[in-house]
């Protein structure tokens, strides 16, 4: 017993020493330029992975500059100025992955002082990742990367060439034209009231999917918050989202009440407080339906599931965003921008008409044998802020009682929706947001079809026409040839006949000629 008293006293001054001279470090290094490199994330992807962020050597002549490469997205570091941070790999460097803290300005990536760079940052991607091979054309030893003042990083990652690890997050632009658009309030909302539908609709149907969120969570009620920014993405990232979400600018505030005009009420009185008024809801929604033109809508319940009235506020205000969308004299500046826009088909959270029931407990092959609600729960998984509340046990159940299926959760079921509006008619099957109407791809295909049997019709029209010219010129010529040949059958007939008669004058005049002499 008293060996492990003084084992535990000698861990404990170990552990005291150690942070003593982290600090230490960390201060000594406020002016200077290298940083200690960071071994990165625990490798869950087994031995096969290739490539590698270890061993990165990070230079940034700023205080508290170890903070950028030590894997932890609580530290981040505001840049006060312009500043240039050095990354180096002996092996080559293949790529870059920066996790900032707040959405980026445009910044640089260059191979030496002289270097103009190529632009980065110009999306605003939250995590970015930066090809550096395919940038530069081959790996490189180093670069150099410029920000901006006001640029607040939390880690920066160098890689060498090989796979990716999956939490390497490579995210494309926000689609132009989806198939289906989700508007949903809050970050993990996507991943519980909708649980099932983006890995269904992404991973197993591969269709064009965006999502748009009500609110942003960068800060509420004047505090900021450095963690759920990066956990909405790592959790659309996890179920099968590639392509970067929109985000109003609006905060996120709290209301709540079962009684839907009381929520409603609520909802306006404290966004109203924060500058936040219902028109600019409408606004903001009118606009994302113009800008994505999706052909099927999907958001919340218009009681707001338990009755947040954030869920009311932004339900309530859809219903009146689907209509001026397709009216070019509201809302007319995104109208001007984007045009206007008729949506095919909208289903709202237990909407209690045209009521359908969504399968999300099939497993697939896309998923690895997994079920779509099974991969959001494990996009949930990654919202480890908000697993203190109800919804975790909502979502996973107990260890003695665990949920593993969708159709297992009975209040707020995540597999219920109503059909609110449509312009294809009502649903026959159900169990598909997609009934009657045909995604982007297939119109695209078709159309393309279309227009390849109109060129093939043009083409075969114009070797018909081109056939029928030349069976007329052929027919042309040989009249002709007809004519001539009998013009000159004509003439030889004729040249015969002429010397015909010269031969029967002649011998005419000669026999005369002979009857007279005999006489």
């Amino acid at each position: 017993m008293q060996k492990k008293a003084w084992f535990l006293l000698g861990m404990l001054v170990l552990l005291m020493a150690g942070k003593t001279q982290v600090h230490a470090t960390e201060t000594a290094q406020q002016n200077t330029l290298l940083i200690s490199t960071y071994q990165g994330p625990a490798d869950e992807s087994g031995p096969t992975e290739e490539a590698d962020c270890r061993e990165t050597v990070i230079e940034a002549d700023v205080a508290k500059a170890t903070r950028l490469a030590d894997g932890d997205r609580s530290t981040y570091l505001k840049l006060a100025e312009e500043t240039t941070i050095i990354v180096k790999r002996t092996d080559g460097l293949s790529g870059l992955y920066i996790e900032f803290d707040r959405v980026p300005q445009p910044w640089t990536v260059k191979r030496s002082v002289s270097d103009i760079g190529v632009c980065c940052g110009e999306n605003g991607f939250l995590h970015e990742y930066v090809d550096v091979a395919e940038l530069f054309g081959t790996d490189v030893q180093e670069v150099q990367l410029v920000f901006p003042a006001g640029t607040v990083i939390a880690d920066i990652y160098g890689f060498s060439q090989g796979q990716l690890p999956d939490w390497v997050q490579e995210w494309e632009p926000p689609l132009e034209q989806v198939d289906l658009l989700l508007f949903t309030t809050h970050s993990d909302d996507e991943q519980l009231f909708f649980s099932g539908l983006l890995p269904y609709y992404t991973i197993e149907r591969g269709l064009r999917v965006q999502v748009a969120y009500g609110v942003q969570h960068f800060e509420a009620a004047g505090v900021a918050n450095h963690v759920r920014p990066h956990e909405q993405l790592d959790g659309l990232w996890k179920v099968g989202v590639t392509h970067y979400p929109v985000m109003s600018e609006f905060p996120d505030l709290y209301a709540e009440s079962k009684d839907r005009a009381v929520a409603l009420a609520a909802a306006k009185e404290v966004f109203g407080k924060a500058g936040v008024t219902y028109e600019d809801m409408v606004g903001y929604l009118t606009e994302c339906l113009r800008r994505f033109k999706p052909l099927v809508v999907v958001s919340h319940d218009l009681n707001g599931e338990y009755g947040h009235g954030a869920h009311v506020f932004l339900a309530d205000a859809l219903t009146v965003a689907l209509k001026a969308a397709a009216v070019a004299e509201e809302y007319p500046e995104s109208a001007a921008q984007y045009g206007t826009w008729q949506v095919e088909k909208t289903y709202l959270h237990l909407y209690p008409e045209n009521s359908i029931v969504m399968e999300y407990d099939t497993p697939y092959e896309s998923m690895g044998g997994r079920t779509p609600f099974e991969v959001s729960q494990e996009g949930f998984g990654c919202h480890k802020s908000q697993h203190w509340t109800w919804f975790n046990k909502w979502m996973n159940g107990t260890p003695e009682a665990p949920i593993t299926k969708a159709s297992q959760i009975k209040s707020y079921s995540p597999c219920k929706y109503g059909l609110y509006q449509t312009e294809v008619g009502l649903d026959e099957q159900g169990g598909d947001f997609f009934e009657h109407v045909k995604t982007y791809d297939v119109r695209e295909e078709e159309a393309r079809l279309a227009e390849e049997a109109r060129l093939k019709a043009l083409e075969e029209e114009q070797r018909a026409k081109e056939e029928a010219q030349a069976r007329a010129e052929e027919e042309r010529l040989a009249a002709e040839a007809a004519a001539a040949a009998a013009a000159e059958r004509q003439r030889l007939i004729s040249t015969v006949a002429a010397g015909a008669g010269v031969l029967f004058v002649g011998l005419s005049v000669i026999l005369l000629f002979r009857r007279k002499k005999k006489v």
